[in-house]
């Protein structure tokens, strides 16, 4: 069985930074536990058994033009349901779908995909033990983060204070993304893999800032971002937000959380102050991140769903009517209400 896989924003080169790396590791894994796995940008080029393409954030009309040139069943990598959900688009496209998923968790998601008569799943994100791991380097930054400034509400209130707290202490801050321009870091890039690997084991402590919307409540999103499974992968000393959402992956004594700024803030000076502590719950996070979030797991997971579900496909004839708004999908842009448009055009200018 082949599984092709058309994701077409991955051309834009800050995407594939940021996020191809992950991908390779994901589908490496799936070919190793027996999956033929296509990987195109290409439209022309989509081949295979079975078809996973994105939709949500407008994407809808890009995975119209895919499902009309692929005839065969399709995966849906959907946006969360809080952030943008096309049920018309859903319904017509329905009888093609094998199931959705994403990495949200929320209730929300599994609400809305069942409203049309789609199976979601919560997949999470996961890291790959041989692209991030632990290696001797000298502690040249105190406190790391690399993330998009830009990427949803919320960050600044943590920002704001840690840069001060830098200042007043005179410590080393290394923060790479767009954005961070205003608090006088300069715009940079950090390939994700082994660039990104070596940045945090160059660091004492690595920070995580979920968004506000990543962790809104389990009746809207709990949705954790890539970057808490490769720093504890990494072995590093991790302090995020979204403490109820992150206690789904990680223990407390794995992974620091805190969700109020100030009391996030006395965390990373604590921690920043003890050495020994610092370095225990570092290997706990690597630790549990091997038992619990690789790659391999993940595509186990996934390939599992496909076997659940793909005997039990079959293309169910739809009207000329459907069809023709099917074909329609590929040029008219998707339906949202305001209140996701507004929230779509703020986030999908942004990535992690």
């Amino acid at each position: 069985m082949q599984i092709c896989f058309y994701f077409p924003s991955l051309k834009n080169d800050q995407n594939n930074a940021i996020f191809g790396s992950m991908y390779s590791s994901f589908f490496k894994q799936l070919a190793l536990q027996g999956m033929s796995v296509k990987f195109t940008t290409d439209l022309e080029k989509i081949d295979g058994d079975i078809l996973v393409v994105g939709i949500g954030g407008g994407g809808e009309r890009i995975a119209a033009k895919a499902m009309l040139k692929f005839n065969g069943p399709v995966i849906f990598n959907i946006y969360n349901a809080y952030l943008g959900f096309n049920k018309p688009f859903l319904k017509r496209w329905q009888s093609r779908v094998l199931f959705a998923y994403n990495t949200d968790y929320a209730k929300l998601n599994y609400e809305k995909c069942a409203s049309v008569n789609i199976l979601f799943h919560d997949i999470a994100f996961a890291s790959d033990e041989k692209v991030f791991y632990p290696i001797e380097s000298r502690k040249k930054y105190d406190i790391t983060f690399l993330g998009n400034a830009n990427s949803g509400f919320g960050r600044d209130q943590y920002i704001e204070p840690l840069v001060n707290y830098a200042k007043k202490n005179k410590l080393t801050v290394f923060l790479a993304g767009s954005g961070w321009e205003k608090y006088g870091f300069p715009y940079q890039i950090v390939r994700h893999g082994e660039e990104a690997n070596s940045i945090y084991n160059a660091s004492k402590i690595c920070i995580n800032i979920h968004n506000d919307r990543q962790y809104a409540g389990m009746d809207k999103e709990m949705d954790a971002n890539n970057r808490l499974f490769d720093l504890a992968m990494a072995q590093t000393c991790q302090v995020s937000n979204g403490k109820a959402m992150i206690a789904k992956y990680f223990n407390e004594n794995e992974v620091i959380t805190a969700d109020e700024p100030s009391e996030w803030l006395n965390k990373i000076d604590y921690y920043l102050k003890n050495d020994k502590e610092r370095e225990v719950i570092a290997i706990r996070a690597r630790q549990r991140a091997l038992k619990d979030h690789t790659w391999d797991k993940r595509a186990s997971e996934f390939i599992r769903i496909i076997n659940e579900n793909y005997p039990k496909y079959y293309k169910r004839k739809t009207n000329l009517f459907i069809s023709i708004f099917c074909y329609l999908d590929q040029y008219v842009m998707p339906l949202y209400d305001l209140k996701q448009i507004r929230m779509i055009n703020y986030f999908k200018k942004s990535h992690i």
